[in-house]
C-alpha cells in the first residue's frame, strides 16, 4: 500500500509518497501524543482536584481554629471579668474597714484630747521629690499580694485601735465609777460621821453618814456614775435616792424636797439627780449623804477628797 501527496506553493509541485512502514509509524506516533495527552490531562484534573480539597480541608481547620480562639478570648474576658469583681469586693470590704478605723481613731484622739493632730477621715497627705524611673507597672499577681498585706495590716490595727479603746473607756468608766466630791453643788458639812449628840433628842447617837446644808431646792448630785435602783420615801430619810455603781458600792442621798431621775436610769458622775428639801426627820434644808459597800456603811469623808 502506498500513498501519495502532492503538495503545491510558488516554487512548484511537490509529491510525497508513504509506504506502509512509514504510515505505520505515523500512526503509532501520533497514538503515542494522543495517549501522552489524554495522560497529561488526567493526571493535571486529579492534581487540580486534589489541591482544591487540600484548600477546603485547610478553610475547615482554619474556622474550626477561629472557633477556639473565640471561646478562649470568651473564656479569658468571663475570667478577667471575675478577676475585677473579685478584687473590687475586697476593695469594699478593705474600704468599710478603713472607715471603722476612723471612726475607732476619731473617738481615741476625742477621748485624749488630741484632735488637732490627727486628721482622721481626710486623706494623707503625701509625696515625693522625683518619680521613681525604676517604677513599674503591677502584674494582678502583684495587687493580689499587696491586698492580701493591706488587709492583714487593717485587721492588725483595728485589733489594736479596739484594745486601746477599750483600755481608755475603761479607766474613763472607772474613773466615772469612783466616789468622790460632795453630793451638793454649793453648802457646807453640818454633821459628821459617826457618833453625835442627835439633834432631836440631844442623847449620844451613831449618825451613819455625814450631812451638808444647802438652800431649799438647789442641786443634789450624784458623786459617781451608776444605775438608780431606788426612788421612795423612807421612814426618817423623806425622799431617799439610792444609785449603784458596781463593785457592790452603793450611794444614798436623802431628805430631798423632789428627784428628777427615776429608778432604772443610768446617770453620769455629777448629774443631777434631786433637790434639797427637809423631808423626814429633818431639822432644815440639807442632804443626808451615805455611802455602803455590800451593805455595809462606811465613812464617806475619804471619798469627799478623792
Amino acid at each position: 500500500m502506498r500513498i501519495t501527496i502532492i503538495k503545491s506553493d510558488q516554487k512548484g509541485i511537490k509529491a510525497l509518497e508513504f509506504g506502509r512502514s512509514k504510515l505505520l509509524v505515523f500512526s503509532l506516533l501520533g497514538a503515542a501524543v494522543l495517549t501522552a495527552v489524554v495522560a497529561l490531562t488526567h493526571l493535571a484534573t486529579r492534581w487540580s482536584l486534589q489541591q482544591d480539597l487540600v484548600s477546603e480541608a485547610a478553610i475547615k481547620k482554619w474556622q474550626q481554629e477561629l472557633i477556639t480562639q473565640k471561646e478562649q478570648l470568651e473564656e479569658a474576658k468571663r475570667i478577667s471579668e471575675s478577676q475585677i469583681q473579685a478584687l473590687s469586693t475586697r476593695l469594699a470590704t478593705m474600704q468599710a474597714y478603713l472607715l471603722r478605723l476612723d471612726a475607732a481613731g476619731a473617738r481615741l484622739v476625742a477621748s485624749a484630747g488630741i484632735e488637732d493632730e490627727f486628721g482622721f477621715g481626710e486623706d494623707p497627705a503625701i509625696g515625693g521629690p522625683s518619680e521613681d524611673v525604676s517604677a513599674t507597672t503591677s502584674s494582678y499577681n502583684d495587687v493580689v499580694v499587696f491586698l492580701d498585706q493591706l488587709e492583714s495590716d487593717i485587721n492588725s490595727k483595728e485589733q489594736e485601735l479596739s484594745a486601746l479603746e477599750s483600755l481608755i473607756l475603761d479607766k474613763e468608766i472607772s474613773a466615772e465609777q469612783q466616789i468622790s466630791g460632795r453630793p451638793i453643788t454649793s453648802g457646807w458639812l453640818s454633821s459628821p460621821y459617826g457618833y453625835r449628840a442627835d439633834p432631836f433628842s440631844g442623847k449620844r447617837a451613831w449618825h451613819s453618814g455625814i450631812d451638808f446644808s444647802s438652800l431649799a431646792g438647789s442641786d443634789v448630785i450624784v458623786t459617781a456614775a451608776g444605775v438608780v435602783t431606788t426612788v421612795d420615801r423612807k421612814p426618817g430619810y423623806g425622799i431617799f435616792v439610792e444609785v449603784s455603781h458596781g463593785g457592790g458600792y452603793t450611794t444614798r442621798y436623802g431628805h430631798n424636797k423632789s428627784v428628777v431621775v427615776k429608778k432604772g436610769d443610768i446617770v453620769k458622775k455629777g448629774q443631777v439627780i434631786a433637790k434639797v428639801g427637809s423631808t423626814g426627820r429633818s431639822t432644815g434644808p440639807h442632804v443626808h449623804y451615805e455611802i455602803t459597800k455590800n451593805g455595809k456603811k462606811l465613812n464617806p469623808y475619804k471619798y469627799l477628797k478623792n
